[in-house]
């Protein structure tokens, strides 16, 4: 049996990307991939770059999708896919962290805010 082509769109707040077309073995790790290489480096997705392939969420119907599983696990949450339709995907971009500045003007690590319970049973 062939592996059969999804037309895949992906939708940021910057703007769309794609449809680019891919076979239901590839996994999601490779969408990231594919997504990552065409990131645009000038407009609104320049605001929020990914620093790299693992930086980027992706989510069809609600959930994240695992990196480690291919787009056929996920069929039953495209719909009825035939050989125009073209499946959107959100995604999420989480941030890089950004340094603070000291007074010398070098950067330097944030402090954690420790978060949680701070007790100790003896």
């Amino acid at each position: 049996m062939e592996d059969e082509a999804i037309q895949v769109r992906f939708r940021h707040t910057a703007g769309d990307l794609g449809p680019w077309t891919f076979v239901e073995s590839s996994s999601v790790q490779s969408l990231k991939d594919k997504l990552f290489a065409e990131w645009p480096k000038d407009g609104l997705f320049a605001k929020e770059p990914p620093g790299q392939s693992a930086d980027i969420r992706l989510i069809l119907s609600g959930k994240f999708l695992d990196a480690a599983k291919q787009l056929k696990e996920y069929k039953r949450d495209m719909g009825e896919v035939k050989s125009d339709t073209v499946v959107t995907m959100l995604v999420h971009v989480r941030p890089q962290p950004t340094p603070a500045k000291a007074q010398g003007g070098t950067a330097t690590p944030q402090k954690q805010e420790q978060k949680g319970c701070g007790c100790i049973i003896s």
